[in-house]
């Protein structure tokens, strides 16, 4: 019987095997934590269950025992953040803090370092110095400011006391935060326009990465994964793979289930989109109805983002000059709700026509400077603003 020269056979077995890890590169499988999480793909990998070449350098992931996320530990920061969502082709992710506070996380190490990292912040965002706070816990609920709840347990707090943040330099006085001490300071990543008050600290932080770019490939329906005839080389070279027109060989058996697979989620959600469809157009044809029934005209929502008023227009907003008797337009609002000071004879007053709300000249100015909303109601300015007389000589009251 012919035997297979050992040479012939040693060289048969490494050819197997450079084939099965040449196409183990390109064919890593999604993986996750846990049923139903996060699912993970290239760049990113799990180290501890995936080979390097599945992922690229900087990406490694890893699982906790208590959670189906999968945790992401930066070069720069002490401990892991929790991933909360990944598009690999807007090359975006989202992380928290796994111990759910993250202003704690922030304020530890002054705000989020991605040194070394290939991730940037968002371009969003932006990072902006807030003062973190004690204040006694009536003083915050007399100005309406939402604290930190999970900051009030440490920092030997108290139940009549709460941890607010405040931005570091704020347009305006603020003497009622004379009461509260300074625990400490941050450079918070913030989504939009920096309010006085930091209140969006149950949201995540979003990244972005530049290298590997696999946003088109991934757009295209392609999956990326490394180029050359080893795992992972030095130059870390990417290519795009498995994209749609290389899909026409498949079976009758796996054409089936992609399309089972991709047929009965588009019909729900093209039942989905109906059902969304009918309902905008039975709203649409409510407030049609309604606004029919009113001779009001409803002005348009503004943007979310409201700059706010030039010099000119807070001048044209009247002021009155209390007298010495220090009577007040009306007798049960003496306190202003900017400062938390009550007001005194030969202070001037700034009123708001639009609510009658009234306030200190100098703290409302500033406020207006910044916002173009009342700091009591919340209520926008007229677009007629321009309508307004301009500010004569504060009138006094006796």
């Amino acid at each position: 019987m012919a035997t297979v020269p050992p040479c012939i056979l040693f060289l048969f077995l490494v050819a197997r095997t450079s084939i099965g890890i040449a196409k183990a590169q390109f064919y890593c499988e999604s993986i996750s934590c846990g049923k139903g999480g996060v699912s993970i793909e290239f760049p990113f990998y799990l180290k501890e269950s995936q080979i390097p070449g599945c992922g690229y350098p900087g990406f490694e992931l890893s699982c906790a025992n208590t959670t189906t996320e999968p945790l992401l530990t930066l070069p720069a920061e002490p401990g892991h953040f929790t991933v909360k969502l990944i598009s690999l082709e807007d090359q975006q992710v989202w992380i928290n803090d796994p111990q759910e506070c993250l202003p704690k996380r922030l304020m530890r190490d002054r705000g989020l370092n991605l040194q070394r990292s290939p991730f940037q912040l968002s371009s969003a965002y932006s990072h902006v110095n807030y003062t973190f706070l004690r204040c006694p816990s009536n003083l915050t609920a007399l100005s309406m400011v939402q604290p930190i709840p999970c900051l009030n347990s440490g920092f030997n707090s108290s139940s009549k006391s709460s941890v607010v943040a405040i931005l570091s330099n704020p347009p305006f006085p603020t003497p009622w935060t004379s009461p509260c001490h300074v625990i400490s300071w941050a450079m918070i990543p913030v989504a939009g326009f920096p309010w006085l008050f930091w209140t969006d600290y149950y949201s995540d932080i979003k990244l972005e990465w530049d290298n590997p770019n696999c946003g088109s490939c991934e757009a295209r329906g392609g999956r990326c994964g490394f180029v050359g005839p080893t795992l992972r080389d030095t130059a870390f070279h990417v290519g795009c793979y498995d994209l749609p027109t290389q899909l026409q060989g498949l079976s009758r058996k796996t054409k089936y289930g992609l399309g089972m697979g991709l047929g009965i989620p588009g019909a729900l959600c093209i039942i989905a989109l109906a059902y969304l469809f009918y309902a905008k157009m039975k709203t649409h044809e409510q407030q049609r109805l309604s606004r029919s029934d009113f001779s009001t005209i409803i002005l348009p929502r503004l943007p979310a983002q409201i700059m706010g008023l030039d010099a000119a227009s807070i001048e044209k907003y009247p002021k009155t000059l209390l007298g010495e008797s220090g009577r007040l337009p009306k007798p049960n609002d003496n306190l202003c709700s900017i400062c938390l000071c009550e007001y005194q004879p030969k202070e001037t007053l700034r009123t708001i026509p639009e609510c009658n709300h009234y306030f200190h000249a100098n703290c409302i100015d500033g406020w207006l400077k910044m916002n173009a909303t009342c700091p009591l109601c919340r209520n926008l300015p007229e677009r007629s603003v321009a309508s307004l007389t301009p500010s004569i000589p504060a009138s006094p009251t006796y």
